[in-house]
């Protein structure tokens, strides 16, 4: 192992984002992380960098942004920065280190900070604490309103900012949005002027280069609030005569809002701008004269310069503890199955399920007592037969925007309803509500200028700044709860789980109670709806198409200089990857191998499976292509309008038949193991069944011929495919798991569909999971059938990797994912996680994550034996109990158990195995599947 890989492997991820540090050989130089090598949108842009933080990372260095020296912003390794303090908020997820197993969820959070004057830099000794300081009713973009029982938030606002210029003079300056803050120095304060205006506001002049700008004040004047949800405690007839409030608010109006803010939002940050309630002996600066515009302006802001953050803990055990949060690091990539204390889950085993509340984890062994809320007893359970999310196929890191999910977290905003009433749903289902109006979303910008919305704010703001020395100019703050104001006990903030399954609300007054679950419902904060919604722009299907302009991956040279990646060697354009006749052009096309397949004796196109082997450096690296973002596809009905069938007549069936290789499957027993067949009919089960199809072109025809030839001479001895006559467009394959892999003798079978468009197109895959909603057994297959594969457009990958009429063809789909996705460390197919790779942090997920592959696979064997499958009923039958596969399966799993308990530490043999060792939890759930799969062996019913 190389001196860097010893150091990946041993000490992880050091810094993380919002971690505060001090540049060790300038200790005065204090600064926030931005960026890490190890973040998941790490994408690299164009050159060249606009920002100095945007190149790419290399393994070990992190982004900063300094505090001090004019807020210079640098790239440096880990190593020449120390770790001042570390932010983490209620709700969030640690550890005590990368490879220990056990987390634990932040319960509570104590900031206290050293503070110094915002523009004179001046320190004022000893740490404050929040209550030092005054709560304004200044709201900022993001922050939670209420007005008339809606809960609202800000979306944008119009600031008036004054400005001390070099000279010494004042300047107002009215802008929309919130760029500046008090303090805030250099030269692009102002905005230049434009082109023919000699002076900027009537009065700066002879401004150059060298100009220094000081941000003196802030204001914000008027304020954009998007109305999300009502008050769900109101009986309907109330309800339903509440309408929105208006969007703007400004002047008076202010005063009539109520500012929500968090536990979160009310703890100081480093680089924060705050108030201090006694003002005595601290530090203050004067700007500007009597009889100016502005008049004489005293500052008596300040700036965090640094903060000491303590942190209650709840760890998986149900052990607290009060902690530095510098002693944990933040826990970025939860294991799916990873619950809490007080958490609500589902219980899922044998087609049952059944709500229950975590009571404790043993995180090494992967179980859980849980409180069964229907019986109140507690037992142990698998965290492998657990769903603590309501939707198992969602990833645990990036929630989803589902409209409910089981149970609530810390730091969820939530409405109560009316005693004697419900959210409507069965527990630990909680709805989420919140719409944000449509207005949010429109485009802000038309030729350069400001539109829709945004300009009536901005006409409305700068209004207000022209009316700024006028006597009848009158501006309320908003209200802030007082304690024990019992006006908004609707809503409030989740701050803790009871063991019971029972909630705690503080609300916004600061009063606490203890609610049901069933009487809460959480809102759908509208940033996040936002992001949600760029987040399904960006999933979709059409942002997978790539031209030739796209973007290059990225390389670093000899040098360390980083390049874009040149690729040579394409098929040209219009040149079939199979050879034969090109349809349009008329011109012969030649196979890789020089053959012509359209000759009957043509040589076969050979799949060089060692190209493909789990060991290969080069394709472990390109694991990352094959993941996706989370997104839903299900089996979709193409060209519905179409009458006419897809059949093949019998004389082409023959004739695509007499063309192809057997494989010799008609001899022995390879009569039950054929490759590839073409069966009479498509079966009722297969997922694009219900399709109609479109009437099948003389070119689609002229192509499937060809890939039925590839097919039936090409398929490696683990993967079978069968055609239909009545259904060209449709395909089923079974792709057995290869050997030491997670996925080794189980069956995968997935259902394709060739549209009207294919070959220009990518087949569509549809996988048959069968993990019963406890999760997916892969990254790139989803519970409801997605398959996630550059080659099929449902993952942006290279251009080389992408679908191509020219070189792509069916064999390479189905081989891609038994060598790319059935993989042996399959957690590294997330492309974010691809870099964790020789991590201690990668090395424990990816373990865990392998386990749970090799437990819900096995159960696959399960589900092919008890319902048959159209078209490979007598394969399955044949591999299991004539090949005596499942004896394998069942003596392999035993054994495994058995050295899991007896010899729990792996030994020398057993380290390059894909699964050496179960936990506790895994041993539990694999227990109940192999009991099934001895009943099979034990069966007649497999004769």
């Amino acid at each position: 192992m190389s001196a860097h890989a010893a150091l990946k492997k041993h000490h992880g991820s050091k810094l993380f984002q919002q971690d505060i540090v001090q540049k060790i050989s300038s200790p005065e130089q204090l600064g926030i992380v931005l960026r890490c090598w190890h973040d998941a949108e790490d994408i690299p842009p164009v050159v060249p960098f606009a920002d100095p933080l945007m190149r790419p990372l290399a393994y070990g260095e992190v982004g900063v942004t300094f505090l001090t020296h004019g807020s210079t912003r640098e790239i440096l390794s880990q190593s020449d920065l120390r770790l001042v303090d570390r932010t983490l908020q209620p709700g969030d997820y640690c550890k005590r280190s990368i490879d220990d197993v056990r987390s634990g969820v932040v319960t509570n959070v104590k900031v206290k900070g050293r503070i110094a004057h915002a523009i004179s830099a001046v320190p004022v000794d000893g740490w404050r604490t929040m209550d030092d300081l005054e709560d304004r009713g200044d709201a900022e973009i993001g922050d939670y309103v209420a007005y008339d029982d809606w809960i609202g938030q800000v979306t944008q606002v119009f600031d008036e900012s004054i400005v001390q210029v070099t000279s010494g003079q004042l300047v107002r300056l009215p802008e929309l949005g919130s760029r500046l803050t008090v303090g805030e120095t250099g030269s692009n304060i102002l905005p230049p002027p434009p082109d023919g205006v000699q002076n900027l506001f009537g009065i700066v002049q002879g401004r150059n280069e060298g100009s220094k700008d000081v941000v003196i004040a802030v204001k914000h004047n008027a304020y954009a609030v998007a109305w999300l949800a009502l008050n769900q405690s109101l009986d309907p007839a109330t309800a339903e005569n509440k309408s929105r409030p208006q969007k703007f608010w400004y002047g008076e109006d202010i005063g009539r809002l109520t500012l929500i803010r968090g536990r979160s939002d009310m703890e100081m940050r480093v680089g924060d701008r705050v108030y201090v309630k006694d003002t005595t002996g601290l530090p203050t600066t004067e700007h500007g004269q009597e009889g100016d515009a502005t008049g004489v302006v005293q500052v008596q802001v300040y700036s965090i310069t640094e903060t000491a953050t303590e942190l209650d803990v709840l760890w998986q055990d149900g052990v607290r503890e009060i902690l530095k949060s510098v002693e944990v690091i933040p826990y970025l990539n939860p294991d799916e199955y990873d619950c809490w204390p007080g958490d609500h889950v589902v219980w899922k085993n044998e087609g049952m399920k059944r709500a229950a509340i975590v009571q404790s984890v043993n995180a090494a062994q992967r179980t859980a007592l849980i409180l069964f809320a229907d019986t109140g007893a507690i037992e142990l359970a698998s965290v492998l037969e657990l769903d603590p999310h309501g939707n198992a196929d969602l990833d645990a890191i990036v929630p989803h925007p589902s409209s409910e999910a089981f149970g609530v977290r810390r730091g969820d905003f939530v409405f109560i309803h009316a005693i004697g009433t419900t959210n409507g749903l069965e527990k630990p289902n909680v709805p989420r509500i919140g719409e944000i109006e449509s207005w949010v979303r429109e485009n802000p910008f038309s030729q350069g200028q400001f539109v829709g919305w945004r300009k009536d704010l901005q006409d409305i703001g700068n209004n207000i700044a022209s009316q700024r020395n006028a006597l009848s100019l009158v501006e309320k703050m908003m209200q802030r709860p007082q304690k024990g104001d019992s006006k908004l006990s609707w809503c409030g903030e989740v701050t803790g789980l009871n063991l019971d399954g029972s909630v705690i609300v503080t609300h916004p007054d600061f009063t606490v109670q203890v609610y049901p679950l069933e009487r809460l419902t959480r809102l759908y904060d509208g940033i996040e709806q936002l992001e949600d919604g760029l987040w399904d722009f960006e999933g979709s299907d059409d942002d997978h198409s790539h031209t030739e302009d796209d973007e290059q991956p990225w390389v670093m040279d000899e040098d360390g200089i980083w390049h874009a990646e040149q690729h040579n060697g394409d098929w040209e354009d219009g040149q079939d990857f199979y050879g034969g006749m090109d349809e349009d052009s008329g011109e012969e096309l030649i196979d890789a191998t020089g053959g012509h397949l359209d000759d009957d004796n043509s040589s076969n196109m050979e799949v060089d499976e060692a190209e493909l082997s789990h060991d290969d450096p080069q394709l472990e690296s390109r694991r990352s292509a094959v993941s996706c973002p989370r997104s839903e596809v299900d089996p979709v009905l193409l060209n519905e309008n179409q009458e006419s069938s897809s059949a093949l007549d019998s004389s082409e069936v023959h004739g695509i038949l007499e063309s192809t290789d057997s494989h010799e499957d008609d001899q022995g027993d390879n009569a039950r193991w054929k490759r590839f067949e073409i069966l009479s009919s498509a079966p009722p089960d297969h997922a694009f069944f219900s399709s109609t199809p479109a009437t099948p072109s003389k070119a689609f025809l002229g192509r499937l011929r060809r890939e039925y030839q590839v097919l039936s001479s090409s398929l490696p001895e683990s993967i079978l495919v069968r055609a239909f006559e009545d259904r060209t467009d449709l395909l089923r394959s079974l792709i057995i798991g290869p050997e030491n892999t997670p996925y080794e003798d189980a069956p995968f079978v997935i259902d394709w569909m060739l549209d009207s468009n294919f070959p220009n197109s990518p087949p569509i895959a549809h996988f048959l999971s069968w993990t019963n909603g406890n999760g997916r057994v892969n990254p790139n297959l989803y519970e409801e059938g997605k398959v996630c594969l550059s080659i099929l457009g449902t993952w942006s990958g290279d251009k080389n990797e992408i679908w191509s009429s020219g070189r792509s063809s069916l064999l390479q789909a189905f081989v891609s994912i038994q060598g790319l996705v059935l993989v042996k460390e399959p957690w590294f197919c997330e492309p974010a996680y691809d870099k964790l790779r020789g991590t201690a942090e990668g090395t424990v997920n990816s373990r865990l994550y392998s386990e749970k592959a090799y437990v819900l696979s096995r159960g696959f064997v399960r589900r092919a034996l008890e319902i048959p499958l159209g078209g490979l009923e007598s394969e399955i039958t044949h591999l299991y109990r004539n090949k005596k596969r499942l004896q394998k399966v069942v003596q392999d799993a035993q054994t495994l158990i058995w050295k899991s308990k007896n010899t729990p530490e792996v030994t020398v043999e057993d380290q390059d195995v894909a699964v050496p060792r179960l936990t506790a939890g895994g041993i539990i759930a694999l227990e109940r599947t192999l009991n099934k799969l001895i009943g099979f062996l034990d069966s007649s019913s497999l004769v």
